[in-house]
C-alpha cells in the first residue's frame, strides 16, 4: 500500500472514530508502528489530525459519539485496565463509579459472590450491577446526558454529597501530569468533582490515547488522583511524569 493510500485510510478512521491507535493501525495496514508514527506525524504537521501518545485524534472539535460506539474502540486495552482495577476491590467496600466504557468492563468482571455497595450515575453500569445478588446499587439521579448515558445536574451532585466512598473509579477522557483530569462536558465535570470529594481514594482509568491530553474543563487536579490505571506498563516512559507527581501507577 502506498503512503497516500495509508494516510487516506488513517484520515477515514479518524473521521469515523474521532481517534485512532498506532498499534491497531499497524495491524490493519500490515506495516510497522514506526511507519504509522511517521504517517501520523506528517498528517499532524499538515494540520489534518492531532497527534497524541499512542495514536491521533481529530484536529476539529470533539464529536460526542454514542456510548455503544465508544464501547468498540480499544476494547482489548479497556479489558486489560479493568482486570488491573478489579484487584483493588474488597468485600464490603462502598465504591463510587461514574460513566465510561472501561468502568462498564470492571462491573462485568465482578465475581458473582462479590459483596459491596456501588454508587453510580451511569445507566449501563447500574444495569450491569443489578445482576449481582450481593451488590447494593445506589443510582444517582439527575438530567440524563444521552451520549454518555450518565446523570448530571444539581440532583446528581446533591446525591453524591450524601455518600462517603472508600474508592472512586473515575472514567477519564483526558489526563495530564500538569493539568490533571479534564473533560469536554462541564456538567459531567461537576459530578466528577463531587465524586472525587466524596471518596477516600480516586483511581483514574485511562487508555494510552487519553494520556497527556487537555480538555477545557478540569475535573480534578493531579494531586487529587491517587492512582492511574492504564494499559501501559508502570515503567513505561510516558508514565514517569505522573509518578513524579505522586500518582501511583498500576
Amino acid at each position: 500500500m502506498l503512503k497516500r493510500e495509508r494516510q487516506d485510510y488513517i484520515l477515514g478512521q479518524v473521521r469515523l472514530n474521532n481517534k485512532v491507535l498506532s498499534s491497531e493501525l499497524s495491524l490493519e495496514l500490515s506495516v510497522s508502528e514506526d511507519t504509522i508514527r511517521r504517517d501520523l506525524r506528517e498528517l499532524s504537521d499538515n494540520g489534518k489530525i492531532r497527534k497524541v501518545h499512542g495514536g491521533a485524534m481529530s484536529s476539529t472539535s470533539y464529536i460526542p459519539f454514542s456510548y455503544e460506539d465508544r464501547k468498540v474502540f480499544g476494547q482489548e486495552k479497556k479489558i486489560l485496565i479493568a482486570k488491573k482495577a478489579l484487584g483493588l476491590l474488597r468485600d464490603d467496600m462502598v465504591v463510587m463509579i461514574d460513566g465510561g466504557t472501561t468502568n462498564l468492563e470492571i462491573v462485568k468482571m465482578l465475581p458473582q459472590d462479590f459483596r459491596g455497595t456501588f454508587v453510580t450515575n451511569c445507566v449501563p453500569v447500574a444495569s450491569e450491577l443489578a445482576k449481582y445478588r450481593k451488590v447494593e446499587t445506589i443510582m444517582v439521579g439527575g438530567r440524563l446526558v444521552p451520549n454518555a448515558q450518565t446523570a448530571t445536574g444539581a440532583d446528581a451532585i446533591e446525591c453524591v454529597h450524601n455518600v462517603r466512598a472508600d474508592l472512586f473509579f473515575l472514567g477519564t477522557r483526558s489526563i495530564h501530569p500538569e493539568q490533571g483530569v479534564t473533560d469536554i462536558d462541564r456538567d459531567e465535570v461537576l459530578v466528577k468533582k463531587a465524586m472525587i470529594g466524596a471518596a477516600e481514594r480516586t483511581v483514574s482509568l485511562a487508555t494510552e490515547d487519553k494520556l497527556n491530553i487537555v480538555q477545557p474543563f478540569v475535573a480534578g487536579k493531579i494531586n487529587q488522583i491517587d492512582m492511574l490505571v492504564t494499559n501501559l506498563p508502570a515503567e513505561a516512559e510516558h508514565m514517569h511524569p505522573f509518578a513524579e507527581k505522586g500518582v501511583k501507577i498500576l
